[in-house]
């Protein structure tokens, strides 16, 4: 018995995190699995790397643009799940790069600069990705009052060759 509580336990902590976060299914499901990593948020702390609140707000605004009934069907629940699995990874790792950089000894060791260029073109990239979040829904209002689906298609197509180049950077 006591077993089974604590798994009940552990489970709604991970969709009592996910859901504070606005994450989609896909999320909650590897919150539910992996909170503790998300142990920082509850301390009151950043989250898991810098731009965890900006990847939560940019896709939360793109989540309600998609909402909208002018918008239904233009991206489907698994392309914007793929852009949250790859932005909140890329935002962990630029975040241990980050913690790893605020020691002396690492930053000023013979491989620090090394970390500190890749952090800073990991950073970059999810810059890039949030920036292409604001042009698809930008395109999902033209789309809307237009009714031209193409360029919602090629920004989709830019998304999905940011969020690749985030994979690169992480691999």
């Amino acid at each position: 018995m006591g077993l089974l509580a604590g798994l009940l336990v552990y489970v709604a902590v991970g969709f009592a995190l996910a859901r504070r976060a606005g994450a989609g299914p896909g999320l909650t499901g590897a919150a539910v699995v992996a909170w503790p990593l998300l142990l920082a948020d509850l301390r009151g702390g950043a989250g898991l790397g810098p731009y965890d609140r900006r990847v939560a707000a940019g896709l939360q605004e793109l989540r309600a643009a998609l909402a909208e009934p002018a918008a239904s069907g233009l991206v489907s629940p698994e392309e914007v799940e793929a852009v949250a699995r790859a932005l909140a990874l890329a935002d962990a790792r630029v975040g241990l790069a980050d913690r790893l950089l605020a020691d002396p000894h690492v930053r000023e060791s013979t491989e620090g600069a090394r970390l500190q260029q890749a952090r800073d073109k990991a950073a970059a990239e999810v810059e890039a990705v949030l920036k292409s979040l604001v042009q698809l829904r930008v395109q999902l209002g033209l789309v809307a009052l237009a009714g031209e689906t193409s360029p919602v298609r090629a920004r989709l197509a830019e998304l999905a060759a940011r969020v690749k180049a985030l994979d690169e950077v992480g691999a």
